[in-house]
């Protein structure tokens, strides 16, 4: 059950799910192997996190095979240079 922000760094808790953003993570216990496709699909597992109002803005989730999902922060768009004309 959730009861707070997925961030490590933050302990904002969950009492409204509007106030910020759900994540809905499929996982399975064993990674599918395509060398033995006659093997029957193990049941998947589905997991949420919720990032709170503040962290959704600069924050979302990844997943990494070795560490699992981690929060990471959003890659920011390259921020444009105004110059000012001489006069």
């Amino acid at each position: 059950m959730l009861s707070k922000c997925a961030n490590p760094t933050c302990s904002t808790p969950l009492v409204y799910l509007r106030e910020g953003k759900i994540f809905m993570v499929e996982s399975s216990d064993l990674p599918r192997e395509a060398s033995v496709p006659a093997l029957p699909k193990k049941p998947s597992r589905i997991e949420h996190f919720w990032l709170c109002g503040n962290c959704s803005t600069d924050m979302t989730l990844a997943f990494d095979c070795e560490a699992g999902v981690q929060v990471v922060r959003k890659e920011q768009p390259p921020k444009k240079v105004l110059r000012a004309a001489a006069s």
